[in-house]
């Protein structure tokens, strides 16, 4: 395969990804929101640390060392950061590398 083809693959789909994007914006820029989308807007960042709690948790042996108490230290900082601050990017981030960091460095065996 010639590599000019996939060159104008990846530019049709950036192209293609960049208007399916945009096409929101253009037809609804003078519209006042619904009471639905300002719901899921509000709600949207405890929605999704929710998913990545049942995420974290889903492959956890609780009877085995560590117990799970690397993952928990995760939740309960991100949950903390999360209430104090109100701001899901900031909870997200310090929660993983912290979970990371106790993965990699002090639950070194598991």
């Amino acid at each position: 395969m010639d590599s000019s083809y996939i060159i104008a693959g990846i530019v049709i789909a950036s192209v293609l990804t960049y208007v399916t994007r945009i096409i929101p914006f253009i037809f609804f820029r003078n519209k006042e929101p619904s009471a639905t989308i300002k719901y899921i807007e509000w709600n949207m960042p405890v929605m999704i640390m929710v998913i990545l709690v049942f995420y974290a948790l889903k492959d956890v042996s609780w009877g085995v060392y560590p117990y799970g108490i690397a993952e928990m230290i995760g939740i309960v900082i991100a949950g903390s950061l999360h209430v104090k601050y109100k701001n899901a990017l900031l909870s997200i981030f310090v929660a993983t590398v912290t979970y990371m960091v106790l993965i990699q460095k002090v639950f070194i065996n598991y």
